[in-house]
């Protein structure tokens, strides 16, 4: 009778060991939950910031088909709310797998809250599996050692049998130890299939994680070629445009003046055909890596201004011009670009300066034009155009100033260090 309580204390000992390792691993399984929790809730805010910093989002109020599109193309679910539903912060936790994004207007103040809820990933299904089947072999376990413990009292009221087939007998304590032991077996192969399960779990969170990483990398990628798509294809396909209408003018009245026109378009759309190709390969553009940067800034305006009776005053001192880098080059060259082409596209100016020099222990540039100007506190809607100048000038760790006012112009100030080129772009 000793041995047989003995053995169910034994087999006590292992179930509360069971017991300790499924609760162990169940808060393992929370832990891993949340941070995937977390990690999924700041992914998705990224892509939401950078989808609306490649397309800005429409006008409140938001209808539904809109918001159906934005459903379909980042996978969530969204509800505008009232600006005092929550305080206006950009980010806040707003249940297991939503968060709050706050609309905010051009000066700064809360439009609406957008509720962003997104769906788990099929990973969290396995910790659901996992916990159903502890609760079942816990269940199991709990069974098992109750049937023990009711067997060893009705044995307790039995006669003693020290011989035969009796449950006292050796034979029968034999049956019960070999059942112990099988018991004892199974509990280490549960054990070591949910060892498995969680390092399979872990491996999957692990390949979730990197394949958002991707995501949002081939996202910046896609932002990245828009931007520079343009600042260097869009313009330049602008500038032969207005080369083959001013050729279109001249037709009539000077047929040679409008061939020399054309020859001109001709160049420039070959350009940018080389460009696109450059592009495609991975390159930059042929034109801003062989010229300096006094014949690129030149080339530039030739090519924008083409057909326009538009003077260019051009003051570029190559002794800051060799401190830039080439990527810090490139992206100056597409910010003096734009500013050009705003200002004569939608300033029609006729007189642009464009100043690049060295001044106590900075690197200016100014473009200023004597366009019709605009009143930035009145403007809407910015516009793709100064909002990659402003990436630009991020990027390069440059301080950007944009000033104009409606009849007087637009002005145009980049400052960065002197010694810029020594800083990672």
């Amino acid at each position: 009778m000793n041995r047989i309580a003995r053995l169910v204390g034994l087999a006590a000992v292992l179930i509360i060991i069971f017991l300790a390792a499924v609760l162990a691993s169940g808060l393992r399984l929370r832990r891993h939950t949340d941070q995937l929790r977390q990690i999924s809730l700041e992914a998705r805010q990224r892509q939401l910031e950078h989808f609306f910093a490649l397309s800005h989002p429409a006008p409140l109020p938001w209808t539904d088909a809109y918001l159906a599109d934005l459903s379909t193309v980042l996978d969530a679910k969204f509800e505008v709310l009232p600006a005092t539903t929550i305080a206006p912060v950009a980010r806040t936790s707003a249940g297991p797998w939503q968060f709050h994004h706050s609309l905010l207007d051009e000066n700064g103040r809360l439009l609406a809250v957008l509720r962003v809820s997104i769906q788990p990933p099929p990973v969290i299904k396995l910790g659901d599996i996992y916990r159903h089947t502890a609760m079942i072999l816990l269940m199991l376990a709990l069974g098992m050692l109750t049937v023990m413990v009711a067997a060893l009292l009705f044995n307790m009221r039995r006669p003693h049998e020290p011989d035969g087939n009796g449950p006292g007998s050796r034979a029968a304590l034999g049956k019960e130890f070999d059942s112990l032991t099988h018991l004892a077996k199974t509990n280490a192969q549960q054990g070591t299939d949910l060892k498995r399960e969680r390092d399979e779990r872990q491996r999957a969170d692990e390949d979730l994680h990197f394949q958002q990483i991707l995501l949002n990398r081939s996202l910046e990628e896609k932002i990245q070629l828009g931007r520079e798509l343009h600042d260097g294809i869009i313009q330049s396909l602008y500038a032969t445009g207005l080369t083959f209408e001013a050729a279109k003018n001249q037709l009539a009245r000077d047929p040679n003046a409008a061939a020399q026109q054309l020859d001109v378009g001709l160049k420039a759309l070959n350009s940018t055909i080389r460009d696109v190709r450059s592009y495609i390969s991975g390159l930059a553009p042929e034109n801003l890596r062989q010229q300096d940067f006094a014949a690129s800034v030149l080339s530039l305006t030739q090519t924008l201004g083409g057909g326009r009776d538009a003077i260019f005053d051009l003051r570029i001192d190559e002794s800051a011009a060799t401190k830039l880098s080439d990527a810090q080059s490139t992206d100056i060259l597409q910010i003096i670009r734009e500013a050009v082409s705003n200002s004569l596209r939608h300033g029609a100016a006729s007189k642009i300066t464009i100043r690049l020099h060295d001044s106590a222990g900075e690197i200016g540039l100014l473009v200023q034009d004597n366009g019709r100007g605009f009143s930035p506190e009145k403007q809407t809607d910015r516009g793709r155009g100064l909002d990659n100048i402003q990436a630009r000038a991020d990027r390069i760790h440059a301080v950007l100033r944009v000033t104009s006012s409606p009849g007087e112009g637009t002005r145009t100030v980049l400052t960065l260090p002197a010694d810029v080129g020594t800083i990672a772009s």
